[in-house]
């Protein structure tokens, strides 16, 4: 009885929280993970860096060392080929906070997944993407 208690009690608070936060923040929140998404898939690079404030990081591990470059440097390296990528892409969850933001994006490959968290701001210029973490993990093998 008592898991089902909690479960319940769970999804009360999640969808009380989501309650609080107004349609409009989450579509704007989800149009710019979307400019991140798409334009990453198609190959177009202007699109890729709407979604960025350029003085954002990307923080992740690489061979237990923690990298960090910035985000102009990291949408610089996105080249405006056209060419669309074999891969899927979903937004698997946004909170937010006032004018500070959390989602949670998945991009998925024949072999792998990059889990992407993504901390956004809300500035002058709409919601942005300030910092980036993600996560590489690779697929069982069939």
């Amino acid at each position: 009885m008592k898991p089902v208690l909690l479960f319940f009690c769970f999804f009360v608070i999640r969808c009380t929280a989501a309650a609080q936060t107004d349609v409009k923040t989450i579509q704007e929140i989800e149009t710019v993970c979307t400019y991140y998404l798409d334009g990453g898939t198609n190959g177009d690079s202007l699109m890729f860096a709407k979604a960025f404030l350029p003085q954002g990081q990307l923080l992740f591990m690489r061979n237990d060392t923690l990298r960090i470059i910035s985000l102009a440097e990291f949408t610089a390296r996105v080249k405006n080929t056209g060419q669309k990528q074999k891969r899927s892409t979903r937004i698997e969850s946004i909170q937010v906070f006032g004018d500070a933001a959390v989602a949670k994006l998945t991009i998925e490959y024949d072999t792998f997944y990059f889990h992407d968290i993504m901390s956004l701001l809300k500035t002058e210029q709409g919601w942005k993407i300030v910092s980036k973490i993600f996560y590489r993990e690779m697929k069982p093998a069939k």
